[in-house]
């Protein structure tokens, strides 16, 4: 038996790709409203943006100590995979992927909602 043998073509069984849906940048947005400042949360909302979906959080219920701990660190994390913040208002902000962006979803979405 050689080191590479040849399968059977029935033996192949390939992934069925088009019967997942794709989701539209717009459609993986995660809306946060944040309510406190514990690490576990903070890379949970991490994880998530690594993952690909783009987070909508609202900052409007937590002391600006609080929000300034989270936004400092989702920064390094955007900064660290080509990302950007968008002010939505006040205190509400779109952190996403720049590749999230190529869509044009979360483009007509800042357009529509920001201040």
């Amino acid at each position: 038996m050689a080191l590479f043998s040849k399968l059977k073509k029935e033996d192949v069984k390939l992934p069925n790709y088009q019967s997942q849906p794709i989701l539209t940048a717009f459609e993986r947005i995660i809306f946060e409203e944040a309510n406190n400042d514990e690490d576990k949360y903070i890379v949970d909302l991490a994880t998530e943006l690594v993952n690909g979906n783009p987070l909508v959080i609202n900052f409007e219920h937590l002391p600006a100590e609080q929000a300034n701990k989270i936004v400092a660190f989702l920064s390094g994390v955007i900064f660290a995979a080509d990302g950007r913040i968008e002010q939505i208002s006040k205190k509400i902000f779109l952190f996403a992927r720049n590749q999230e962006f190529k869509d044009g979803t979360l483009q007509r979405f800042i357009d529509e909602y920001k201040e």
